[in-house]
């Protein structure tokens, strides 16, 4: 299959000028912002009740207070497309959409509308089919919302799209550029890289040739802290609790004696061997500095974070502010995973919103956000 793709690759790459790219102001926007997850996507219940309660406008009006200048949104495409069809799938829940987007922006907020396919749907990309349900998928979305404000609005094609061969990921997403722009040119379009859109991924990604178009990594190094607990993923971070951070084999004595199995115990001495800290985190951020310079592009991480149910809280606010530090030194702008659930800076209930005010200061935010009543429905 690359053979098939490479020719529309090699089209649609090309440099271009700073001057001819209304990317780079439009990222300014995207500073600092917060994933809203379970909302349109990534949730066993997307029914209209869900939609209306799930996230409020006093969710909005805290994530604004908080000093966050934009949002994260997973759209589930089961929501918008049948197979084959330009006709919307689900009118109810897109006209729930469209609230949704005019609330976000109401509260003074920048949104990325991201695509978050199931694996299932991930997979079929794979097959000539669901490439073409995926470019279909776009048609639908770029024309839904092509007069929606192009400065606050952005067209972020997919979430991780696990598609491992980078030079077919590379034509697959030509394509649905292409698409767009055949509907839409003055919306942003967020681009990533193949595999899961780490950094690894984003160094081997060659730009498209549209230039109004941001690129996007997530950072969760090193796995052994950030998911620790984590009972998806890999087989040995299940066994990790209370994994501090900074590490080093030494202070990680006492944990790897709790840690059962040579597989998980040696994953865990790496992390503390590979001297994790802010100037180890500084050095990678730095490679994709180096990348989206060298390419003349502007490039986002908007999704970095630790798991909480099992983390130390103070280790899990250092990390974070020493993401959040490396991020900003190189000009990158930001999302932080998540808004609630256990990567959240925010613990809610169906009453009350309560801040992570620790986690609030290592983003440089507002430490002083108050707690917020959730009116009854």
């Amino acid at each position: 299959m690359r053979g098939f793709y490479l020719p529309i690759l090699l089209l649609l790459i090309a440099p271009f000028s700073l001057a001819q790219n209304p990317a780079f102001e439009r990222a300014s926007s995207l500073r600092h912002g917060i994933n809203l997850s379970g909302w349109f996507a990534s949730s066993r219940d997307l029914t209209q009740q869900h939609f209306d309660t799930f996230t409020t406008g006093a969710d909005l009006k805290l994530i604004h207070e908080m000093g966050f200048d934009s949002v994260r949104l997973g759209i589930e495409p089961s929501l918008i497309v049948r197979h084959g069809s330009l006709t919307p799938a689900n009118p109810e829940a897109l006209a729930a959409l469209d609230r949704a987007v005019d609330q976000i922006l109401a509260h003074h907020l920048a949104v990325m509308l991201c695509v978050f396919p199931t694996d299932d749907y991930k997979h079929n990309l794979s097959t000539s089919n669901g490439v073409d349900d995926f470019v279909l998928l776009w048609r639908v979305l770029a024309a839904h919302f092509s007069k929606a404000d192009p400065a606050k609005v952005f067209f972020e094609l997919i979430n991780e799209p696990e598609v491992p061969d980078p030079y077919r990921w590379m034509g697959i997403q030509a394509r649905v550029d292409e698409a767009i722009r055949g509907i839409d040119t003055e919306h942003t379009i967020i681009a990533t890289a193949a595999n899961y859109g780490s950094l690894p991924d984003i160094l081997q990604l060659e730009p498209l040739r549209d230039p109004n178009a941001i690129y996007n990594f997530h950072f969760y190094e090193p796995y052994q802290f950030t998911h620790q607990g984590a009972s998806w993923g890999a087989s040995d971070w299940v066994y990790y609790k209370d994994i501090p951070y900074p590490a080093t084999p030494e202070t990680l004595s006492a944990q790897m004696k709790n840690v059962p199995g040579d597989y998980a115990r040696y994953n865990l001495y790496l992390y503390g061997a590979g001297h994790w800290d802010a100037a180890a985190i500084a050095g990678r951020i730095a490679f994709a500095a180096a990348w989206a310079r060298e390419r003349n592009v502007p490039l986002i991480c908007n999704e970095f974070g630790a798991y909480r149910d099992t983390a130390n809280p103070a280790s899990r606010a250092r990390w974070i502010g020493d993401v959040r530090a490396a991020l900003e030194e190189n000009h990158i702008g930001w999302a932080m995973w998540d808004y609630r659930g256990n990567f959240g800076v925010v613990e809610r209930t169906d009453t009350q919103i309560t801040p992570d005010l620790a986690v609030l200061k290592a983003l440089g935010l507002n430490a002083n956000a108050q707690p917020v009543t959730v009116s009854a429905h």
